[in-house]
């Protein structure tokens, strides 16, 4: 059984679905959803970042301990900063620098596609090797960082989730309705009663 759940994939872009590979319930990040490298492979072909070939390969890999831990430890900068870009706060410059180095990183291994007018940046488990997962999800965090899109990401009322809110008004207040909506009007509900 997987630590983490198709119902996970709730943030509106693959770089929050990443670092939303939490299961907390409140604010503490204290539960890892990919516990060790054959989750997070697993994650990484759910959510499409890579292919089902790649996973094979990715599975035989030597330094697995490692890229697991530069995965989380750039998942966990991530958060930090998109969180404060939520909370319309500046994000603490060390973040700003980790994610940055794993862009930049990124963009160093990347080649430029062009198919059908659309440009695409590419990363092959050639040049990436244990990497690749972080890296893929560092060039479309990038894409995300440049896009007009970034001032609708939102963090849970409840918990630690992000999500891009395409609500119009007040928007939306919960990462999921199913799941910390109905715990927050539960509470409520309690405290009237």
């Amino acid at each position: 059984m997987h630590a983490w759940q198709r119902t996970g994939f709730f943030g509106g872009h693959v770089a929050l679905d990443f670092v939303n590979t939490v299961n907390d319930e409140g604010k503490t990040r204290d539960r890892d959803a990919l516990p060790d490298w054959p989750i997070a492979v697993a994650w990484a072909v759910e959510a499409e970042v890579i292919t089902t070939t790649e996973a094979e390969a990715l599975a035989e890999v030597s330094d697995a301990d490692r890229a697991l831990g530069d995965l989380v430890a750039f998942r966990e900068a991530v958060w930090r900063l998109l969180s404060a870009v939520a909370g319309d706060a500046a994000p603490a410059p060390e973040d700003a620098r980790a994610v940055s180095a794993v862009i930049a990183g990124a963009h160093g291994l990347a080649a430029l596609g062009i198919e059908s007018r659309v440009a695409r940046w590419r990363i092959g488990l050639d040049r990436a090797g244990a990497d690749l997962i972080r890296a893929r999800l560092a060039l479309t965090l990038a894409a995300l960082l440049a896009s007009p899109e970034l001032a609708r990401v939102r963090e849970c009322g409840r918990c630690t989730g992000l999500y891009l809110d395409h609500g119009r008004g007040r928007g939306r207040r919960w990462c999921r309705m199913s799941g910390c909506g109905n715990r927050a009007k539960a509470e409520r509900f309690r405290a009237r009663a």
